[in-house]
């Protein structure tokens, strides 16, 4: 391995260190030179020499080197020794900021006639395109043309690069790097190489978004998260695992039960939103079953991931089976968010990004450390132009590329307020009905508060829906470790009623809570996501006494409450049939089968199967009566405390009086109403066509009893009722 024994960086336009090798320079140094482009400038001498065990520190102090990006420094010893210095502290300058940037497009732009390499590196002295050619195994170079005046290397190739796969050799204070361009739109297997494609081959493959049924108002979704791999890994599919086997229709378990595809869409939910698609890196792609992730660890905001494709090491196939996925789920009706991670990087030193552009794409603490927010060490900087213009180019090519119906923006509050408004605005000017939602947490990122996209700034982003993580608390019961044992409202603690009636209301009124949001929508109602324990976990956690039987009414309740409740419903796969996680809550890397999507427990569980379907039908019957005061629902709603801690929702509309017992306790009790009203669904599930109407209803035990009461049809009435 080759040692550096000596080390320049510049601290400030005024101050730059020298870190000396022992090895190399036994004794301390007492002149050196400056150079600037290969030429002397002035000769320096050490204001400060400090050591280690195993370096000599030298500071040099000067009124202002006046360092410009793209240009080569050196300081040079008495025995002419040349040492790079580092000038990548002016990436977090605000003349750096104003200066290098650039709106066009990036990356490997194709023609058939001809390809364009673009490439943002200001702090590069040379970018060398290094490439092979489809069937070609000669690699090519070409030194790139450089802009010093927006940071741009470009060059224009002759000819058909389609499939050709190539890299970026960029120098950089006098070393020499490697990496594949951030914004190819695909990747070899690992991320060795970026590929040329032709983006006509992909648009080639129909969307199919005319088979989407009408979407008015975003708190008409119902959303269901679920991992690519997940879906089908349990499964004797021979690529299973893949985008393309989550594309197959008429896939029967071995029970007779729907998979992939076709279990999804006999949910009947709107909006399927796919866990990170983009590539990410801790997967050995060439030998993807010998590791598992989510996905939470980004490596590139632009290709997908390649341990989903049939061939990883293929130019098309990542971006053609996921296109042909998005296409399958519209064609059965669904729409598709798509979860992106754009607060972090896997690594900072290691990404293409820092290698191009060091320091400029990470935020930095005062003190010019990594700020933390994540967790994961790097959090991103969308407030810088290019950075932000990354998240913006990322957002357009999933809309155009692959027809994302919306967006799930993880750690959401890590991002800039203006980043996010600014993507809104422009994938809403290519579809409307775009669902826009994330983890609104506030976070300590080095952003100031007002800044954040967090959910304490909801009233300056209308357009957004934000996880309720009071919604979730308060109807199951807090997720973390320590708190797992501890029920919410619906996991039996009626003192959490009031708060119930709060989060049923979208946390959008100032009851039991100041509200969180101005709006329901603005509200991600769940009680179960990926991350965290299993809402059955949960249950078995906080209800230790409770049969197998009673945590499935559990379960129903909490599907019930989240679909009725005003706002937007999500659901995470396996929530509807009791999935369990073992206990793991953090199952990121847990493997296939702690996260595998379980057919069999599908075909034991087929009540709550079918309950969750009835619940969904139910849900889309109630938006369709409810019609244009369903935008105003919470002005329509009153609430009345029933004994043991239950409670009678009240809707009062124009075509029908709803009403919507929940019962959270072991004790069942009658009802009375003071008009017939008929029962429309319970435990049992959505009754469609009741001709029962009653005065007196009976309420199981942890159940959730709907009646409508309809004013315009008053047939059914017989004699006044008698007392």
């Amino acid at each position: 391995m080759i040692k550096v024994p000596f080390f320049a960086s510049a601290k400030s336009a005024s101050t730059i260190e020298v870190v000396a090798s022992k090895q190399a320079s036994p004794s301390a140094l007492k002149v050196f030179r400056f150079y600037a482009d290969e030429k002397p400038v002035l000769t320096l001498k050490p204001i400060s020499v400090s050591e280690s065990n195993s370096s000599f520190i030298y500071t040099f102090f000067y009124e202002d080197f006046h360092f410009i990006p793209g240009h080569s420094y050196h300081i040079v010893t008495e025995s002419n020794f040349f040492i790079p210095i580092d000038i990548s502290f002016l990436s977090q300058s605000e003349e750096f900021e104003k200066q290098y940037r650039y709106d066009g497009e990036l990356g490997a732009i194709y023609t058939k006639e001809k390809t364009t390499f673009r490439v943002f590196a200001p702090f590069a002295t040379n970018v060398t395109l290094k490439l092979k050619r489809k069937g070609n195994e000669n690699l090519e170079s070409y030194v790139m043309n450089h802009d010093f005046s927006d940071g741009i290397f470009e060059i224009t190739l002759e000819g058909d690069f389609d499939e050709a796969r190539y890299v970026y050799v960029v120098t950089l204070f006098g070393l020499g790097y490697t990496c594949f361009d951030p914004y190819s739109f695909s990747l070899d297997a690992n991320a060795r190489h970026s590929f040329v494609i032709d983006p006509e081959k992909v648009h080639a493959i129909p969307l199919h978004e005319e088979a989407l049924p009408p979407f008015k108002h975003r708190d008409e979704a119902i959303i269901y998260e679920c991992d690519v791999r997940d879906m089908t890994s349990l499964t004797s599919l021979k690529n299973k695992g893949t985008y393309a086997a989550l594309s197959e229709e008429g896939l029967k378990s071995k029970e007779g039960m729907p998979v992939g595809l076709d279990y999804l869409s006999s949910l009947g939910v709107t909006h399927i939103q796919l866990q990170p698609v983009l590539d990410f890196q801790t997967i050995d792609e060439d030998n993807p079953s010998s590791s598992y992730n989510w996905g939470y660890d980004p490596l590139s905001y632009m290709a997908p991931e390649g341990s989903y494709a049939l061939d990883p090491n293929s130019a098309y196939s990542r971006v053609k089976e996921l296109r042909t996925l998005v296409s399958k789920l519209h064609q059965h009706g669904m729409r598709v968010t798509f979860d992106v991670v754009y607060n972090h990087m896997f690594s900072d030193y290691f990404n293409p990004l820092y290698i191009l552009c060091p320091g400029y794409y990470f935020r930095k603490n005062a003190d010019g450390s990594n700020s933390n927010g994540t967790g994961c060490g790097n959090d991103f900087e969308s407030t810088h132009y290019m950075a932000r213009k990354l998240i913006l180019d990322s957002l357009l090519h999933l809309m155009d590329f692959y027809g994302a119906d919306g967006f799930r923006f993880d750690l959401m509050g890590i991002l800039d307020i203006d980043t996010v408004k600014q993507g809104y605005e422009l994938c809403s000017k290519k579809k409307p009905e775009l669902l826009y939602y994330g983890e609104g947490w506030d976070l300590w990122t080095a952003l100031p508060g007002d800044k954040k996209a967090s959910y304490y700034n909801a009233d300056k982003m209308p357009f957004a829906a934000f996880f309720n993580d009071r919604f979730r608390d308060v109807v199951k019961g807090k997720s973390n470790d320590n708190e797992l044992g501890v029920p919410g409202y619906l996991l039996g603690d009626s003192a959490y009623r009031d708060g119930f009636k709060h989060v049923y209301l979208g946390s959008s009124v100032p009851l039991s809570f100041a509200p969180l949001f101005k709006s329901p929508l603005q509200s991600i109602n769940y009680v179960e996501c990926h991350d965290n324990h299993t809402l059955y976990d949960k249950i078995k956690a906080a209800c230790p006494e409770d049969s197998e039987a009673e945590r499935e009414k559990i379960i129903k309740l909490n599907i019930i409450a989240t679909l009725m409740s005003c706002g937007i419903p999500y659901f995470h796969a396996g929530e509807e049939i009791g999935a369990s996680k073992q206990g793991i809550g953090n199952s990121y890397n847990a493997g296939d089968k702690i996260n595998g999507f379980d057919y069999s427990l599908l075909a034991k569980k087929q009540d709550l199967f079918h309950y969750f379907q009835d619940a969904i039908a139910f849900k889309k019957k109630f938006i369709e009566l409810a019609g244009d005061e369903y935008e105003d629902l919470i002005h329509h709603v009153t609430f009345e405390d029933l004994p043991d801690g239950a409670l009678k929702i009240t809707y009062d509309l124009k075509k029908a009086n709803i009403y919507v017992v929940f019962n959270p306790s072991k004790m069942s009790f009658m009802i009375d109403f003071d008009d017939y009203a008929s029962l429309v669904f319970n435990e049992t599930g959505f009754f469609r066509n009741s001709p029962f109407y009653i005065h007196l209803g009976i309420i199981n035990a942890l159940s959730c009893n709907i009646f409508i009461e309809k004013k315009e049809d008053q047939s059914y009435k017989t004699a006044p009722r008698k007392e």
